[in-house]
Formats: structure tokens, C-alpha cells, sequence
């Protein structure tokens, strides 16, 4: 596979834009592209293109689209939600990009007590995302919800999906193969407080999830738990 974009334009045959910027800079500085170079484009919803630079000056290039190659129904997503404590920015971007990878479609950022990072840089979250959607050749790009404090986040879950916390205590359940879409919760650094896993066993969407006896990293701990629900769904998405 050559070089992936993710685009924001409507992808179909014939269609021809000029690229980014940020894109542009990428392209023809770093990667050093030239006119008639092709490329793969996808944009979450028409699948993968084939495309070609058409036209190329110092700060201008035309794009144009070519082919289908691979179609959107080829990806069905995971439908798993990964929710997780904010935590310091090299190892939450390191999170990203891993559980982009692993499939996952939705990030949830979940305030709770111990949280030691309360504001955090969604855009360039995103595009941690988006790079390793482009890598790891997925066709859609998991989207990155405004932070939401644990009262809100469990008074607002929605009652067709399981959310499992996982306990760092090593008491729950073991993972088994899904009945219903999921979401997994990562608590902080520092572990969910007594009266927030009070919360948590309270609520009729949630199930406290085994980890086993050692104590893991909350980046660890996120994916570790996808890994392990790939395994369950061996390794194919549902």
C-alpha cells in the first residue's frame, strides 16, 4: 500500500481538488511527490480511492480521483467505545493512536475524582487518529467526544450498549464474547474512588471487568482490554 490521506471531500470518480496545506506540505515537501504520483484517499464514507497528481507548482496541486479500491462495507467497525480518564498527553496521544489501530469508534474522555489532566487538546487528538487510521489502513477515523464528568457520562449512557469498567482490583467478571455493542471505561491514574465504583455497580448498563492481580498503567490497561476484545471476536470485526 502506498501513501493514505485522509480527505474531508465527498470521494467519487473524476473528482478533482486541490489538497491542504497541511497535506500539500506533506506530499511534495517530505514525501517529495511529483506529478503523476498516485496515492489512496478515504474520507469515512465512500471507502478507498485510488487518486493521481494531476497538476503540481511551487504551492499549488490539483488531485485527482481515479478509482474505487476499496468499498466502505468492507470495514464493519467494532462498534467499541473506548472511555477513559484524561491522563498527561504523551502517553493519552500514545492511547489514541493504539486503540485507533485496535478498531475502535468513539473515544470518550470521562472526568471522575483522581483525573490528573482536566483539559486536553481534542483537534490534535484527532489527528493522532487520523495518522493512524491512514497507517494501519482503516477506512474510517474514530471520533473524539467533548469531556464529560462520571455523574453525566453514566446518567446519559445509552441502555442498548454494556459498559464495562474495568477494575483494577482484579474483582468482576471475565471478558467473554459480546451479546451487544460495548464500551470499556479506563479509570485514572490512581484507580476510581470507593464511592465512584459504588456508582458504577449501581448502574444497570455496567459490569465491573477482571484485570487480573497486577496493576496496570491506565494506557496500558486500554489496550490491553481491545487487544483482549479482538481476541474474543477473533481478531474479525463484527
Amino acid at each position: 500500500m502506498g501513501i493514505r490521506l485522509y480527505v474531508e471531500q465527498d470521494l467519487a470518480e473524476n473528482i478533482c481538488f486541490s489538497p491542504s496545506e497541511n497535506h500539500f506540505h506533506y506530499l511534495f515537501h517530505v514525501m517529495r511527490q511529483g506529478k503523476g504520483s498516485q496515492l489512496f484517499l478515504f474520507n469515512g464514507r465512500d471507502g478507498e480511492w485510488l487518486a493521481s497528481v494531476d497538476e503540481l507548482s511551487k504551492k499549488k496541486a490539483l488531485i485527482r480521483v481515479l478509482k474505487q479500491s476499496r468499498v466502505q462495507d468492507e470495514e464493519k467497525s467494532l462498534d467499541v467505545w473506548l472511555c477513559f480518564a484524561p491522563i498527561k498527553k504523551d502517553k493519552m496521544e500514545w492511547l489514541i493512536e493504539k486503540a485507533t489501530e485496535l478498531g475502535v469508534s468513539k473515544f470518550v474522555p470521562v472526568i471522575t475524582h483522581r483525573t490528573v489532566v482536566s483539559h486536553f487538546n481534542s483537534e490534535k487528538l484527532f489527528l493522532r487518529a487520523i495518522e493512524a487510521a491512514e497507517q494501519c489502513e482503516r477506512l474510517s477515523v474514530p471520533s473524539i467526544e467533548k469531556a464529560i464528568n462520571l455523574d453525566a457520562f453514566l446518567n446519559s449512557f445509552p441502555e442498548e450498549r454494556t459498559l464495562f469498567y474495568l477494575n483494577e482490583r482484579g474483582e468482576g467478571e471475565i471478558l467473554k464474547p459480546p451479546v451487544r455493542p460495548v464500551a470499556f471505561l479506563v479509570g485514572p491514574e490512581g484507580g476510581f474512588e470507593s464511592s465512584e465504583i459504588q456508582k458504577l455497580a449501581q448502574s444497570q448498563h455496567s459490569v465491573s471487568l477482571n484485570l487480573g492481580s497486577r496493576i496496570l498503567r491506565a494506557e496500558t490497561a486500554g489496550v490491553a482490554i481491545l487487544a483482549a476484545w479482538n481476541q474474543c471476536l477473533g481478531w474479525r470485526d463484527k
